[in-house]
């Protein structure tokens, strides 16, 4: 009984500093924070609200608070500085839904306005897979709020 007391109370600080850790990781929506989208046809799509976490080179941009299931605009893209040019990120994965139920990969490049980063703006296309890319492209500007 003493030794599951022991082992207990020994393991007790690892579950709290994980918990802690995976709280102060999670970020609520900022309403300020938007990101406008123009089609290659020309429309232009404001998503509102924001998620923007970056660590020392990589980091993450969503936009719309809605959740991905759903049909309203949404746009998620994973960056990477660029080596040797901290002003570009490099769009590795992301999803984009313009708020017609359809939602497809993204690949494409970013251009940081602001440091750290807030603001910018990328250049996205359509992922057919394999790191292979289509010609429709996506442009646009975001602000992290």
């Amino acid at each position: 009984m003493r030794v599951r007391a022991v082992v207990l109370l020994a393991a007790m600080p690892l579950l709290l500093g994980a918990w802690t850790l995976s709280s102060e990781n999670h970020m609520p929506w900022n309403p300020r924070g938007k990101a406008v989208v123009k089609t290659p046809g020309g429309v232009s799509h404001v998503i509102r609200y924001s998620v923007c976490n970056f660590g020392p080179h990589a980091g993450r941009l969503r936009f719309g608070g809605d959740p991905i299931n759903s049909g309203s605009p949404y746009m998620s893209l994973v960056v990477r500085e660029l080596k040797g040019n901290p002003a570009v990120l490099d769009i590795e994965d992301g999803i984009l839904r313009l708020g017609n139920n359809s939602s497809f990969a993204v690949l494409g490049t970013a251009h940081v306005q602001d440091r750290p980063v807030r603001r910018g703006t990328f250049v996205l296309f359509r992922h057919k897979g394999g790191g292979v890319t289509g010609k429709v492209r996506y442009a646009g500007s975001w602000k992290c709020g």
